[in-house]
């Protein structure tokens, strides 16, 4: 279970890297440029994102909040329920990383998610859990270049906008002090 704990970390990491990052600065496979520049968010913008993921058949809900420089996560089994509170480190790594790793984007189309028209995206991407290329698909907001949703092989995550605000400091776990 640690396990699945720190990948949920390490891929709200990533994604946050994704669509944080100038992307201008990341697009190494030319086709991927106006993706890219769709994905990349800017750091005043808050956002909510619920996951699935499912290894070995086992599903697992998590929450991220990204607000003020900090990503607030939470398993769907943590102890008593605690949101996890993580300043944003420097993503000059993650942001060479996905440099090297997404290629093939394409839009494929449009479809309405929630009410709210978007653009279909078709994507590969490495990831630090698996070396070989995994299709993503993203839905990007029509309007307002927003992410809505993002999907692959045992992941899905949606994205939300609006009314985001941190977990109350009570829901939020204590770092444990080193002895």
């Amino acid at each position: 279970m640690k396990a699945l704990q720190t990948n949920f970390a390490l891929v709200s990491a990533a994604t946050f890297a994704l669509t944080m990052g100038s992307p201008s600065a990341f697009a190494q496979d030319p086709g991927c440029t106006r993706y890219l520049e769709l994905t990349g968010k800017k750091p005043d913008r808050p956002y909510r994102v619920n996951q699935t993921i499912a290894i070995d058949g086992a599903k697992q809900q998590n929450e991220a909040v990204y607000i003020d420089g900090i990503i607030y996560t939470k398993q769907g089994d943590s102890k008593a329920g605690k949101w996890i509170a993580t300043p944003v480190p420097d993503f000059k790594e993650a942001i060479e990383m996905a440099k090297k790793t997404t290629s093939k984007c394409t839009m494929s189309g449009t479809e309405l998610l929630g009410g709210v028209p978007t653009q279909v995206w078709i994507s590969y991407s490495a990831t630090p859990f698996e070396p070989k290329p995994v299709q993503w698909k993203t839905w990007i907001g029509v309007a307002d270049g927003r992410v809505y949703r993002q999907a692959s092989e045992g992941v899905d995550q949606r994205y939300f906008y609006d009314n985001v605000v941190a977990p109350p400091p009570s829901e939020v776990a204590q770092p444990r002090k080193r002895k």
